[in-house]
């Protein structure tokens, strides 16, 4: 990968955390000021716009605030040292890979700056028993969608690699024989 392409990837990285903190500066959140605006309806008993500070973790799990800090801080570099790692990358999988680092840094942000994430997504299930999926940001939607191509990635270069020694293996049997 050169050095064109990694600004590329970083720039993605940083609009998508450029794009989740913007998101989240629209809203005024509990924790942080006085509250204007802290939930809106935009399809009723589908999807809302709420504002919530977690101090949790992911889905709003209770866990320690300084030791999901410290792993968040820790996976940030860790992470784009994974996405300039010197091996052969697809796009698709350097995309993911951005996406992930964009979102690991705007919750990170939000942790280091407020001491939680400032969620506002808010999606429920109709009158499915009242179910409702835990309240979220743009920076989740950006985790979550670049593991998902990572996974399909992984499977992808799997079935690829798997193919091609298959073929190398039938190759050498085919010079083999004859």
């Amino acid at each position: 990968m050169n050095r064109k392409s990694r600004a590329g990837w970083l720039l993605l990285a940083a609009a998508a955390a450029w794009i989740d903190l913007w998101t989240k500066g629209l809203w005024q959140y509990p924790d942080v000021g006085k509250p204007r605006i802290l939930r809106r309806t935009l399809v009723d008993g589908w999807l809302y716009m709420s504002a919530v500070m977690n101090k949790g973790g992911v889905w709003s799990l209770n866990i320690a605030e300084s030791l999901l800090l410290f792993a968040t801080i820790l996976a940030v570099p860790l992470v784009t040292a994974w996405i300039f790692w010197p091996r052969r990358t697809s796009r698709l999988e350097c995309a993911a890979k951005s996406l992930v680092l964009g979102g690991a840094i705007g919750n990170l942000w939000d942790r280091w700056q407020y001491g939680a994430v400032r969620d506002f997504i808010d999606v429920s299930f109709g009158d499915v028993d009242g179910w409702h999926w835990p309240t979220f940001n743009v920076a989740d939607v950006a985790l979550v969608v670049g593991i998902a191509l990572l996974l399909v990635t992984g499977f992808v270069n799997e079935r690829r690699e798997k193919r091609e020694k298959r073929d190398e293996s039938e190759k050498a049997k085919g010079e083999a024989g004859a």
